[in-house]
């Protein structure tokens, strides 16, 4: 198995380009497809994520080919490996050959194997909904605000609607979604974030995760 490195560049035929988030950590991740970019925002509300790494290394398979694969998803109790595809493409015989030699030889250096195809991660519009917690997660807010909000959250340890806790902290529901998409509020499903949605809080005043 050996690291590899790429750079990302325009390409006629897909979408290829960078998801930058600070807040979860400090390189940018690339994608070379729509369908790779809608992975990696589900990825980044995963808070059993702590890193994610593109094309993180070779894999030799059966008759001097290798393998690469798109995502290496770490965690304090997560090593997963995720190749991203159509489905399509998935099930063509020698793409699914290729893949499964992958998977056993990956397994038995201690990694999970997973195929992403958009039938998960396009399922019930769920990549729309993480686009837009993380399109309110890139805002800026004043750290006061950040600082209240997380308290009044803490105070319900049943957790609290997304209305109730705008309203209790006086502040916009916007706000609510910006610390979702920071991981520093849990939902139990990014499904539905509407202001009836339960949420809980997360980690300490400076976003550390919290076991």
């Amino acid at each position: 198995m050996s690291s590899v490195r790429r750079v990302v560049t325009t390409s006629p035929h897909r979408r290829v380009g960078f998801v930058s988030s600070p807040w979860f950590q400090p390189h940018q991740i690339e994608y070379e497809s729509l369908l790779e970019r809608d992975f990696v925002r589900l990825a980044l509300l995963d808070l059993g994520v702590s890193s994610i790494a593109h094309q993180p290394f070779q894999v030799e398979l059966d008759g001097s080919h290798t393998y690469t694969p798109d995502f290496l998803l770490t965690g304090r109790s997560l090593r997963l490996v995720v190749e991203v595809k159509p489905e399509e493409r998935a099930n063509q015989p020698t793409t699914a050959d290729g893949l499964r030699q992958a998977k056993k030889i990956l397994n038995l250096q201690g990694y999970e194997f997973l195929i992403a195809t958009e039938t998960l991660i396009r399922a019930n519009k769920r990549h729309e909904r993480a686009a837009i917690l993380l399109r309110h997660a890139r805002a800026h807010l004043p750290r006061p605000v950040v600082v209240e909000t997380l308290r009044v959250a803490a105070l319900s340890t049943d957790g609290i609607s997304i209305g109730a806790l705008a309203s209790t902290a006086g502040v916009p529901i916007s706000t609510v979604l910006h610390l979702i998409g920071r991981r520093r509020l849990r939902l139990n499903s990014i499904l539905n974030f509407d202001a009836s949605q339960t949420v809980y809080p997360v980690g300490d005043e400076n976003g550390h995760l919290c076991a």
